[in-house]
């Protein structure tokens, strides 16, 4: 996993409100992911599932999918995106600080996904085949661009859902 977005919230709740909130919304579960690089499904209606622990004041928690299809997409959760947080009371208010991480298939999809052709077009200038540059530009529109503002979209939907989960902002 890869840490894609760093935030710290304040909330007016207390500690341990902010523990029963996320009690309240997530579905426990041991761990988030398996040893083959899949995700762990777990049978819940809650919108989240994975694992708070208020006494180290940390959680795990990933979006479930709440449509009766197994096909997240067609909620717009192209991506896994794990989000860790950590609690901490601090005098009058409580310090949230949340790391939102895309999940290792995604990584390497993405890392592919750019790396490759920027190898392609070192290869071209190196041959001076300028004209095979310009075919890559539907490349860079169809792996590269939409699936970066999808996943600028999902996370901005999946932090303002955390927003509300941890009763911050």
């Amino acid at each position: 996993m890869a840490t894609i977005r760093t935030r710290t919230y304040e909330s007016k709740n207390s500690y341990q409100d902010v523990f029963t909130r996320v009690g309240l919304d997530v579905e426990s579960v041991a761990t988030l992911t398996n040893p083959l690089f899949g995700n762990l499904t777990a049978d819940t209606n809650k919108p989240w599932v994975g694992n708070a622990s208020s006494s180290d004041g940390t959680f795990e928690i990933l979006q479930t999918n709440s449509s009766v299809l197994p096909l997240r997409f067609l909620e717009g959760n192209f991506f896994d995106i794990f989000i860790h947080g950590e609690v901490s009371a601090d005098h009058n208010k409580t310090v949230i600080d949340v790391k939102f991480k895309l999940g290792g298939f995604y990584v390497i999809a993405f890392l592919l996904a750019y790396i490759f052709p920027i190898m392609l077009i070192i290869q071209f200038i190196s041959h001076g085949d300028w004209d095979s540059i310009k075919g890559l530009s539907f490349w860079f529109l169809a792996f590269d661009v939409i699936p970066t503002l999808l996943l600028v979209v999902q996370l901005n939907r999946t932090e303002n859902k955390v927003i509300d989960l941890l009763g911050a902002g």
